[in-house]
């Protein structure tokens, strides 16, 4: 009888435990919905984007053309190329100004007080709108510029395609494992904000730090040896480099890719768990300014 009673207590507990991840779940996809198909609106400044990457683009590819005619690095032009534009089409996900800037408001005027009454953890509000917006964003930028910069009126500057198919597929997977990276990344932004009253003078900071350390302003195989290996003890690295470097085949080996994946989650659930006890701990002191 006692055995009996232990499993039904488990299996009671494990069904509520079911019951609360299904919930959470439920949540976050309703809020990362009402996000997307909001942000999907946009079409104006989407177009406005796309001729802004496409302009950046190309003058970024003619300036490291000139560069590697100095052997500054061992990238291909091809592989610059299309590293490039893999940069600009997937601008929005990568870039820490396109984020959800109700948040940043609601940091600012207190509205965020309304939040913490929810009965749902802030992080995963604030993680699914976020995601939500970077998506659409993605979405409406990325297609055009991916398909345009392909064509073969592009010539040497033209984006090409991944090496193979086990390229392709590890790109995705690494591509995914990035987005995670930066969402956490952004979330000790989101935190640190709401720690002031202002959140430009932090988020400019937040934002050149990630921006130099991820290969997002100087891709990283034109960096010094000394540098990258002192990024590649860093979460940035792991971020969209690896997954364009891929795509383009500059990294090829598999235990590196391997290697590459493995760390990346490692840096995901860091950033994770100290993004989650730097929240909790901010919420017990958080002061509301404003109103």
């Amino acid at each position: 009888m006692e055995n009996m009673a232990l499993i039904l207590k488990d299996e009671k507990v494990s069904r509520r435990l079911n019951e609360k991840i299904k919930n959470i779940i439920r949540i976050y996809f309703a809020y990362f919905k009402i996000k997307f198909l909001n942000e999907i609106q946009y079409k104006i400044p989407a177009i406005a984007g796309i001729l802004t990457q496409f302009a950046w683009g190309i003058m970024n590819i003619m300036l490291y053309q000139t560069f590697m005619q100095e052997g500054t690095s061992d990238y291909t032009v091809s592989q610059m190329a299309t590293y490039i534009w893999l940069n600009q089409a997937f601008f929005a996900l990568f870039n820490l100004w396109a984020v959800d800037n109700e948040i940043l408001e609601e940091c600012r005027t207190g509205k965020i007080a309304m939040e913490l009454i929810k009965p749902i953890d802030l992080y995963f509000i604030w993680h699914s709108k976020t995601l939500g917006v970077k998506l659409a964003r993605v979405i409406l930028r990325a297609i055009p510029i991916l398909i345009v910069a392909s064509l073969p009126f592009m010539g040497t500057f033209r984006l090409n395609a991944p090496v193979n198919i086990t390229a392709l597929l590890f790109t995705i997977i690494t591509l995914i494992n990035s987005v995670g990276i930066m969402l956490a990344y952004l979330m000790i932004m989101y935190i640190a904000v709401m720690k002031t009253i202002g959140s430009q003078g932090l988020r400019t900071a937040f934002y050149l730090v990630l921006n130099f350390c991820s290969g997002s302003l100087v891709p990283i195989p034109f960096m010094p040896d000394a540098i990258v290996k002192i990024l590649k003890l860093t979460p940035f690295y792991y971020m969209q480099n690896v997954s364009f470097n891929i795509y383009n085949g500059y990294i090829t080996d598999m235990k590196e890719i391997v290697k590459i994946i493995i760390l990346q989650l490692i840096w995901f659930v860091i950033l994770s768990i100290l993004g989650k006890k730097m929240m909790n701990k901010q919420i017990k002191r958080v002061e509301v300014s404003g109103g």
